[in-house]
């Protein structure tokens, strides 16, 4: 596999914060966990804007990784996966190709990257590896018109 050069900045950057993130999200894992228990309805919804906000920051990592990956002029689907799957390792996500903001991210990242028509459907499709319920959620980030 050759790696774009133009790839190595973001490469180094999610490197050296996939130690943070990933310990930002093991806190945030036993937070929300800790919340199911608990009956306070202020301790619950600042665990929600803390997994919200965290959901946004993995999402944009996930945003910049695919925009910068689908820039190239050469889509290896394998590569793009093993990226997506490292970024989402580091957030504690185990099975990136079936959580619906890992999907919405990339939806969002098609959209950012001005990629439309049969090119659009043909990502869609080869990302989503032809499923349709992974399809849908790459749609409706696409949508969303965010970035």
């Amino acid at each position: 596999m050759q790696i774009k050069p133009f790839l190595f900045p973001f490469i180094i950057i999610v490197s050296l914060t996939q130690g943070c993130s990933f310990s930002y999200s093991s806190k945030s894992s036993s937070d929300s966990s800790g919340s199911s228990s608990k009956s306070s309805g202020s301790s619950s919804s600042s665990t929600s804007s803390e997994s919200s906000n965290d959901t946004e920051k993995y999402q944009q990592q996930i945003i910049s990784y695919s925009s910068a990956y689908l820039s190239t002029a050469d889509f290896d689907r394998l590569a793009f996966s093993r990226g997506v799957s490292e970024i989402a390792s580091a957030n504690g996500i185990t099975n990136w190709e079936d959580d619906d903001a890992t999907l919405i991210a990339i939806g969002r990242a098609l959209k950012k990257s001005n990629i439309t028509g049969s090119a659009y459907e043909t990502y869609k499709d080869q990302i989503a590896n032809s499923d349709a319920a992974r399809m849908k959620s790459i749609q409706k980030g696409y949508e969303m018109n965010k970035d």
